[in-house]
């Protein structure tokens, strides 16, 4: 597959798009680091209480009897998560801060196997930077970890935001527009 392929350039103005807002997001992130932590926590917190509403009258009121019983602890876990993840916001960001060093540490490793096999596209190179970025990020916010984690999550959030924003806005633009149908 070559940087001019098909299906990179058909995605070229939503890799571009994504990139602007990422970098937006990155850059009010780490400007605020303390807000968008809480932000982060009450997020979190309200998708999981309104998915486990969702998933709790699915089971009351769904077609589908097979998994009733399952449907409705796994609601009632999300409701219980939601709530706590709402009413206990410092202990909120503590738990969400470790979950997403985790995550980072995880996505580098991906985006750097990936950065590898995707290495003959143009731009390749910034998908490798930003898996060692979230690597990197996701070490100190684990090394970091329950000390600085109200301001920390934030903060790296927007690092690590802003570096996949560059990633796919060098994705983009290094991808040809796509033909005229």
């Amino acid at each position: 597959m070559s940087a001019n392929s098909p299906t990179l350039s058909q995605s070229r103005g939503w890799l571009i798009a994504g990139g602007i807002l990422s970098v937006f997001v990155g850059f009010l992130a780490m400007s605020f680091p303390f807000f968008f932590s809480l932000v982060i926590a009450q997020f979190l917190g309200a998708f999981a209480l309104v998915s486990g509403v969702i998933a709790l009258f699915v089971s009351i009121f769904g077609k589908h009897t097979t998994h009733r019983v399952i449907e409705a602890v796994t609601g009632l876990i999300r409701i219980a998560a939601g709530v706590a993840l709402l009413s206990c916001g410092k202990s909120s960001v503590l738990v969400i801060t470790l979950i997403f060093s985790i995550f980072l540490i995880v996505e580098g490793i991906f985006l750097i196997i990936t950065a590898f096999r995707i290495r003959h596209h143009s731009g390749w190179s910034w998908t490798l930077i930003s898996g060692i970025a979230a690597l990197v990020l996701g070490l100190m916010v684990r090394a970091h970890w329950p000390t600085d984690s109200i301001w920390v999550l934030g903060l790296f959030f927007g690092i690590n935001s802003l570096f996949s924003g560059m990633s796919l806005l060098m994705l983009g633009f290094g991808a040809s527009k796509p033909a005229a149908a």
